[in-house]
Parts: structure tokens; sequence; C-alpha cells
């Protein structure tokens, strides 16, 4: 019971900071505010219920004395309600953290798989530069993505003339860490996977990352217009990695806030 408590308000706690995110912060150009905040939707709530505040108060009225007598049939009494409910009842919080943890390791399972199969892209794939972030060329249908400490770019992509502006936007990725975040994420959805709020904080922190790492692609490219054009041009249809950021995800939202003024 304590358990399904503690989740029921680290739900409410990720609930409430979310609708704060979407009411304020959502259209914002504070990318690195709006990461930052993200973030702390995901850990406060974890946080706070865990703390314990002692709060000592003084009774005004002294206690009435209560004698042997009373104080045994009380005792008998509870005893009694308690196996009546005991006997009687079903303990449905049993079954129901039966499912909560059946539901969760399957999650748990789906993401080391996952994990297990990005893997196996980068070790098959070609290191063609060794330096840090590591750009891997990779043969496999996919779109471009990052993982920690890797670009991993298909072979077509990287011989191509532009080439350069996907590069740039994975390797923005990884100097901001954004992995990092994405796993997070992913682990909290293993815990709150009843939660739908949950899901679309991943949603969010995957968009808002896609925005950071547009906003650092066009300080170092200046033709706006080509880089859209590139971002148009992308093919839609490749896989995507799941726990990876994948460079043709969320393309539409990316162009609205590149053409978006800068928030005051």
């Amino acid at each position: 019971n304590s358990l399904l408590l503690y989740l029921v308000k680290i739900t409410a706690g990720t609930t409430l900071f979310y609708l704060c995110y979407l009411l304020f912060f959502r259209n914002d150009t504070f990318y690195l505010r709006n990461r930052i905040f993200l973030i702390l939707t995901l850990l406060l709530p974890t946080v706070v219920p865990a703390l314990k505040i002692t709060v000592n108060s003084v009774s005004a009225l002294p206690a009435e004395p209560v004698t042997a007598i009373e104080n045994i049939i009380y005792q008998v009494t509870a005893i009694e309600a308690t196996f009546s409910a005991t006997t009687n009842s079903f303990d449905y919080s049993k079954v129901l953290l039966l499912i909560y943890f059946v539901v969760a390791g399957l999650l748990l399972l789906r993401g080391v798989i996952s994990l297990m199969s990005t893997f196996k892209i980068i070790k098959n794939g070609e290191i063609t530069s060794s330096a840090f972030p590591k750009i891997i060329v990779t043969d496999y249908r996919i779109s471009p993505f990052s993982f920690f400490p890797y670009a991993v770019i298909p072979a077509e992509d990287y011989m191509a003339e532009n080439s350069s502006s996907i590069i740039e936007h994975e390797f923005a990725h990884i100097r901001q860490g954004h992995t990092f975040d994405l796993l997070l994420s992913e682990f909290f959805i293993v815990i709150q996977w009843f939660n739908p709020f949950i899901w679309l904080v991943k949603r969010s922190i995957i968009q808002n990352h896609e925005y950071l790492a547009d906003h650092v692609s066009l300080k170092n490219n200046k033709n706006i217009k080509e880089y859209q054009y590139r971002l148009l041009n992308v093919n839609t249809r490749l896989r995507n990695i799941s726990l990876a950021h994948n460079f043709n995800s969320l393309i539409k939202n990316r162009i609205l806030m590149i053409n978006r003024k800068p928030s005051r």
C-alpha cells in the first residue's frame, strides 16, 4: 500500500509539472531552460514524496486516563475487526502490484533489447573518425542518429555533398549529452508506465533536444533556408532507433521553431 501511494504521488507531481511546461514554456526559444525544467519534471516528483518532515506538536488538553479494563476491551475489539476484515476481503493491492511489476519488467526488457540492437549497429559500422565525437559509417538503411559518443551516418548520406549539416547536428547532440536525458526518461517510463503524461515528457525532451541541436547547426551554417530544405528532403521512411536521436524526427515542429522569433 505504501508503494502504491508513493506511485500515485509521483504521478500527480509529474503531471502537474508537465502541465506547467505545456502552459508556460513549450513555445519559448529558451531551450536550455526547457531542458532543465523537463529533467526536473522527472526528478523532483520522485524525490519530494520521499522526504519526511518532523513536526512536534504539544497538546493543549491533557489526555483522559484510560482504565485497564477499557484498554483490554479496546484491544480485543480491534483484533476481532482486523481478523474479520482479513478473512472476508480480497487483497487487491497485491494484484495491482503484480501487474505493475510485470509490465515494468517487460518495458525494462524492451529497453535492454533496444540498447543491444543499437550497439550492434555501432559495432558493425566503420569508424572514420576516432576523435571525440566518433563517426560511424554504416550500411544499414536507417536514419542518421547519435548515441554518446557515436554519430552513426549511413554510407549514402555520408558520401552526399551536404553531409556536414547532418554530422554537425549529431555532434551537437553528443557534445550536449542528450543521450543521458533520453536514457533517464526511458527509465522513468519503466517506473511510471501507467501515467500517459510520462510518455509525453519523453517526447518533449526529444523535441527540445532537436531544437538545441538545430540551434547549434544554424550557428555554423548561416544559410537558414538551405538547412530547412535539407530537413524537408530527409527520407522520413527510414527506420528510427528508439533509444537514440534520429535526424529525421519531428521535421515539421523543428522548421516551425527555426522560423520562430526568439522569446523575450
